[in-house]
């Protein structure tokens, strides 16, 4: 009966600390003030002082200095044909399977000119509609941003967060930035958000409103929520993954984040260190 007691007690302490520490990443939508509210709770809870140091590491804290990606040249070669490889099972499955149940939508192809490409930019021509092709490169933003031209109404998503960003990403798999599972999980992540724009948008219709402004907020919006789904499962997910990735993962990306999304990355490594937070 004793020692029921003593883990209930247990139990109650890690639940209240848990809902402080969602509390504090739901504070505010403007990271250093979330990091403030953290160093306040951190100098009585632990979990909120391992994840300040967390986001230190990963270059997510706005007060500090930007650290840099972390490689190892030793493991290029080998890396170069698993990257291959990788890209190949992903094309394989949008060609395939992802391609046949649009065609159940929108009907098949039968111009022979179904699938156009240009640069790194693809677009397939269904019966009823076209559409960007979510593929395992980064044009798909360009042609996004053709579609919507939401950079001269001031919503810069496509051209100043997610084709940087993932561009980047690329940049940095050449340079040897990440592991195997590494590579795995941003290609897959790559696919999983272009896959959900286009799910959003094309399949659920969701993304045309009264303005252009408004579409593109909304884009804006929906992408914001829809991304931690993408970085959680696809591959092993990135709570999973090895350091040296997490690291690298978070280090590329925070100097493109916007605030909303700085706080979005804050509430992911909270998910990762303590399987909690408002995701």
């Amino acid at each position: 009966m004793k020692k029921i007691l003593i883990l209930s007690l247990i139990f109650n302490f890690a639940a209240l600390a848990n809902q402080k520490l969602e509390q504090a990443l739901n504070s505010s939508n403007h990271p250093k003030e979330v990091i403030q509210n953290l160093k306040k709770l951190a100098a009585k809870d632990p979990q909120a002082k391992k994840l300040l140091h967390e986001l230190e590491l990963f270059d997510l804290n706005p007060e500090k200095a930007k650290k840099g990606p972390i490689f190892d040249k030793a493991i290029k070669p080998r890396l170069d044909q698993v990257q291959k490889k990788i890209i190949a099972n992903l094309q394989k499955n949008i060609r395939g399977e992802y391609l046949d149940s649009l065609k159940d939508q929108w009907g098949d192809c039968e111009s022979g000119n179904c699938l156009s490409i240009k640069d790194d930019v693809y677009q397939y021509h269904f019966e009823k509609k076209s559409i960007c092709l979510p593929y395992t490169t980064c044009g798909f933003y360009k042609c996004m941003e053709e579609k919507y031209k939401c950079d001269p109404v001031g919503v810069n998503y496509f051209t100043e967060l997610a084709y940087p960003t993932c561009s980047t990403y690329v940049k940095n798999i050449n340079r040897n930035y990440f592991t195997e599972k590494g590579i795995t999980w941003i290609y897959s992540v790559m696919v999983c958000l272009q896959k959900g724009l286009v799910k959003e948008c094309d399949e659920d219709e969701n993304c045309t409103k009264s303005t252009r402004k408004e579409t593109c907020d909304h884009i804006t919006k929906y992408t914001l929520e829809f991304h931690p789904s993408c970085y959680l499962n696809s591959g092993v997910g990135v709570c999973r993954l090895p350091l040296k990735d997490k690291i690298n993962i978070w280090r590329t990306v925070a100097k493109y984040l916007t605030n909303d999304e700085t706080v979005q990355a804050f509430r992911v490594v909270a998910k990762c260190l303590f399987q909690t937070g408002p995701l």
